[in-house]
């Protein structure tokens, strides 16, 4: 432990056994068939959006963010396809988000090291990282809904992610930016 730093090591590839045993096990699975009873499509997606930015920084800070990103980013994108917009609406700000672990030594192998050559107690990491991890959030949430929906075409649904579908007709009408929904709440 003096010249390599294990735990490290051990942390790192414990994440990388947890996505893969989530996805042969069929965890993944059961958690798309359970997310979809909840009906998020009656929520405006700028708030699915939020809620599932909030849920990942939330794992990634007690769990690998490697982990975190391996079990969460396909469930999200069959999720999407389900509730029929861009895959890329919730994957992307939820693989940003993963990197979003500032509060626990535990969540990233940067923060277990800073963590195991120092001083710095626990507590204080969690202060400073709560307050990062709000910050860094609303502003993925505000970016995703603003010029990242020009920039990747969020506004369609695309045809590499309809061909997962059944029945694309049920996609047709389903404009999640169009004119009559709401991107983000204004503040006055």
């Amino acid at each position: 432990e003096t010249k390599m730093c294990w735990g490290v090591i051990f942390l790192l590839g414990g994440g990388f056994a947890l996505a893969d045993a989530s996805q042969k096990s069929g965890l993944s699975t059961l958690l798309v068939t359970q997310l979809n009873k909840l009906n998020l499509n009656s929520m405006p997606f700028w708030l699915v959006n939020f809620v599932v930015c909030l849920m990942t920084v939330s794992i990634t800070n007690i769990a690998s963010n490697t982990a975190t990103a391996n079990v969460l980013v396909p469930i999200l994108a069959e999720m999407a396809v389900t509730m029929c917009i861009n895959p890329i609406y919730l994957t992307l700000p939820a693989g940003i988000v993963c990197s979003y672990a500032f509060a626990l030594p535990v969540a990233t192998a940067p923060n277990a090291i800073v963590f195991g050559h120092s001083t710095m107690k626990t507590s204080d990491m969690m202060k400073a990282g709560f307050f990062m991890n709000i910050v860094c959030v609303f502003t993925i949430a505000i970016s995703i809904n603003t010029y990242a929906v020009p920039l990747f075409g969020l506004d369609e649904f695309p045809d590499w992610a309809a061909i997962k579908l059944e029945n694309v007709s049920m996609c047709e009408n389903v404009n999640p930016f169009g004119s009559d929904s709401v991107i983000l709440p204004v503040v006055t």
